[in-house]
């Protein structure tokens, strides 16, 4: 949206003082206008009636706490509008979690861990008493091994996301994309 100049106003109104021209917009989009509006992130400041060829004009406010008919409940309903359009979650929401995903990582993690250390200490065996073509197997598989524990942060990750966003009975999951690197589809 477009920031509004003082020529853009009509008649007596003017730009509110003391605001940032970063937050006072044209917008031609009437129902977004009326969308901001009631969602308690924008201010009417003019709106052309009828045959008036006047651009609309709002006040942004990024906290969400425009004033309104009804100012006093509109600051926390808004901001849960907002949360609910965006599908932002709290903080105890986003806390909760990184707790489970935290622990789900570290259950992964051991019984990863544990998978590759049993393969390593099996090849580590075997090699000793192989010889030829056997031997030149078992040394490639303890190579793979080796690097395989190395990857296993990343591998840990990504099964704790699977396991996390597997389990229905845990709403937050559904947070997952706020904090995963790659999209999922």
């Amino acid at each position: 949206m477009p920031e509004a100049h003082d020529s853009d106003f009509f008649g007596a109104r003017r730009r509110p003082a003391g605001v940032d021209s970063e937050f006072v917009k044209v917008i031609n989009d009437t129902s977004l206008r009326t969308r901001l509006i009631d969602a308690g992130i924008a201010e009417g400041l003019q709106s052309p009636k009828g045959p008036q060829k006047i651009p609309s004009i709002i006040r942004l406010y990024p906290n969400f706490d425009a004033p309104g008919k009804d100012a006093v409940s509109r600051p926390a309903r808004a901001t849960e509008a907002a949360r609910g359009a965006y599908g932002l979650p709290t903080v105890e929401e986003l806390d909760a979690l990184l707790m489970r995903i935290r622990d789900v990582e570290r259950s992964v993690s051991a019984r990863l861990q544990q998978q590759v250390n049993a393969d390593i200490a099996r090849l580590k065996r075997e090699i000793g008493d192989l010889e030829g073509d056997e031997f030149e197997r078992a040394f490639h598989e303890l190579d793979r091994a080796l690097a395989a524990r190395k990857a296993l942060t990343t591998h840990v990750r990504e099964e704790a996301f699977k396991e996390v966003e597997a389990d229905a009975a845990f709403a937050q999951r559904k947070y997952l994309r706020l904090i995963s690197r790659e999209r999922r589809g």
